[in-house]
């Protein structure tokens, strides 16, 4: 008796175009899910950021700033000496440490409306933490999704959905 082991070459075609059809269907779904996911990212690592800065600023009991660059390679960095170049390696420190957010590492977001100053620069003090004088915001986006973070002059730092209620962010 004769045993059939194996596929026809019918079977795998039909297994074939299945599958083509999936990923066809899947992709662009899951590109949005990449970039849903940079963009959440993204705000809440600079968020965490300014969470750090002000820790320090109270630790320490020194005033720590962040430092922020716009376009297409969109920068954050936390210093103990003030002003620096989040592009530049090893100009904003704390410790000897580079504590940046930068846009390399979230390839689909831009960070723009960038509001803290001429400067591009916000101080959380090194007695209570405040940030009052250099309160502001900004807006990450994913081209279609946008999410703003928020500084109070009280130190505060919230993160909100700029257009509807969004990744579990509340509209602004």
């Amino acid at each position: 008796m004769f045993k059939y082991q194996g596929l026809t070459l019918l079977e795998l075609l039909v297994s074939l175009s299945i599958l083509t059809l999936l990923v066809t269907i899947g992709a662009p779904s899951f590109n949005n899910t990449q970039k849903s996911l940079q963009l959440k990212g993204a705000a809440e690592t600079a968020y965490f950021a300014f969470q750090k800065a002000r820790s320090f600023a109270i630790a320490k009991g020194v005033d720590i700033s962040i430092s922020f660059r716009e376009g297409d390679k969109w920068c954050m960095a936390l210093s103990e000496a003030g002003e620096c170049d989040c592009l530049i390696l090893n100009q904003c420190l704390i410790d000897e440490v580079d504590y940046s957010v930068k846009a390399h590492d979230f390839a689909f977001i831009t960070m723009d409306q960038l509001k803290f100053g001429k400067l591009h620069l916000t101080t959380f003090d090194g007695a209570r933490g405040l940030s009052i004088g250099n309160a502001g915001s900004l807006v990450f986006s994913d081209g279609i999704n946008k999410l703003k973070l928020i500084l109070s002059n009280m130190g505060r730092v919230r993160i909100c959905s700029v257009d509807n209620h969004w990744g579990g962010y509340k509209k602004c």
